[in-house]
């Protein structure tokens, strides 16, 4: 007899024992006759499987029989010395059964495979993480007098789900953001890891550029992730390497986005859009040494760099894009501190400034189902500093203080309204503010004091400061 049909009648023998077990304890402690009568059909069921088994055994049946986990058969010989075999090996070399047994039951071997994979399936969806982020926005400015006699807007913010994961070396990420009237992907990846030092990344990525991840610590920004630069998200695929105090990223973006307008996260060139530049083909690298590593005073000094082609949807012509970037990023205790200095290029082959009505000395970006003008060339500085305490002030339990300070010199005459055309001052953004979290929920209070600020905000663009008080409330779950 094989090892499958002893292994058949050892379940079938303990099975009758636990039956007869059972009908004696009905007996023992029930008068219900009605479940003693089901006990005992069970038994008889078990019974007759029995001998059916010891019938097909006596009858020499012909089918193939499964091989036991060793690979040899009863007789001594290897199964796969037999034309008989129809044993297949597993990437583990065990035995699965292919074939079917005398009474033409699926074999077992099959069924704990089943079973396995089903356990597997289970343990990887318990490893994948669902969240998201609910938020409502209040804003009152100095500029707009609807606003001050109303003392501001409550609105709806905004409405994220977030989906991350793993299985094995693989690891995926992705945030959906809903906001009034439109949605986009923030980011969304597929990613491999074949060491604890490298990792890859297919999909929407953040771009290795500047000051890693976000690069200022307010809610609101600076000018360096207004025009594009910091905290930007581009299609393609991107590697990271990180050894000691060394972090290396090297990526190459096929488009700069999901689409060609402006319903995304971070700021690009907008190929729908009366000048009609995208972003195609880009390549970006960044390294980066951390003094201090692994202690609580860190300071890192990085470098990145970025370009590519500026393809005109308008002129059906290429020209090109680069930047570069130095910054150094510092943590120590609770204080943290950014600076970086930005310096780019776009030569862009535009379509005639009567008929696109923008400044060649301008490049027409957009975020946020919003357009607006930056320098087609020029640098960028920014600089934050920020201090994180811990509370207990009833449910909340920890405050951040920033201040996120920025400027862009244009190397042209640049104006952010009229097409670009004119000359005013530099753009300059302030946010001064700070963030309290109680568990799940969070406040931000942000005073964003901007001059020429890119006209983001809102604000009037005349060579003065205009201020606004802004929050932002919600719960992250």
């Amino acid at each position: 007899m094989t090892d499958l049909r002893v292994g058949q009648f050892k379940r079938l023998a303990l099975g009758l024992g636990v039956s007869a077990a059972m009908i004696s304890s009905a007996q023992a402690q029930t008068s219900d006759q009605q479940t003693i009568d089901e006990l005992r059909a069970q038994l008889d069921q078990m019974q007759q499987r029995i001998e059916q088994l010891e019938r097909g055994q006596s009858s020499g049946a012909s089918q193939p029989m499964a091989s036991n986990q060793s690979g040899w058969n009863q007789s001594g010989s290897s199964q796969n010395d037999s034309p008989q075999n129809n044993v297949s090996q597993d990437a583990y070399g065990e035995g699965t059964d292919t074939g079917t047994s005398a009474n033409g039951d699926q074999p077992n071997s099959n069924q704990q495979s089943l079973a396995q994979q089903n356990q597997a399936t289970l343990e990887e969806m318990q490893q994948v993480e669902i969240g998201g982020l609910l938020e409502f926005s209040g804003s009152v400015n100095d500029w707009d007098s609807q606003s001050k006699d109303t003392a501001g807007d409550l609105d709806f913010g905004k409405f994220i789900v977030t989906v991350q994961g793993e299985s094995g070396q693989i690891d995926y990420s992705l945030a959906y953001r809903f906001y009034d009237d439109y949605h986009f992907l923030q980011h969304g990846w597929v990613g491999y890891n074949p060491t604890e030092q490298d990792s890859f990344k297919l999909g929407l990525v953040q771009t290795p550029f500047g000051n890693m991840d976000y690069g200022y610590l307010g809610y609101y920004g600076n000018l360096a992730y207004l025009a594009g630069f910091n905290d930007n998200q581009n299609a393609g695929i991107k590697w990271d390497h990180s050894e000691g105090p060394w972090d290396t990223s090297l990526a190459f973006f096929k488009s700069d986005n999901l689409g060609n307008g402006n319903e995304h996260y971070g700021a690009n060139a907008i190929g729908d859009s009366a000048q009609g530049n995208s972003e195609e083909n880009q390549v970006a690298a960044r390294v980066g040494y951390t003094f201090g590593h692994d202690t609580d005073f860190a300071t890192q000094v990085n470098l990145s760099a970025k370009g590519g082609q500026l393809y005109n949807r308008n002129t059906e012509r290429s020209g090109d894009n680069w930047s570069a970037a130095l910054g150094v990023d510092g943590s120590y205790g609770n204080w943290r501190t950014l600076a970086q200095a930005t310096t780019y290029e776009y030569n862009a082959k535009n379509p005639a400034e009567s008929e696109s009505g923008i400044s060649d000395n301008a490049l027409q970006i957009g975020a946020f189902n919003f357009n607006y003008l930056i320098p087609a060339k020029g640098e960028i500085y920014s600089a934050s500093v920020g201090y994180n305490m811990e509370v207990e002030w009833g449910p909340v339990d920890n405050l951040f203080f920033f201040n996120d300070f920025s400027v862009i010199d244009p190397s042209g005459d640049f104006t952010a309204i009229n097409g670009g055309f004119g000359n005013q001052n530099n753009p300059m953004v302030n946010d001064l503010g700070v963030q309290m979290t109680a568990g799940p929920f969070f406040a931000w209070f942000d005073i964003v004091s901007n001059k020429n600020g890119l006209d983001y905000f809102g604000a009037p663009v005349d060579d003065g400061w205009n201020t606004a008080f802004l929050t932002n409330f919600g719960i992250e779950f």
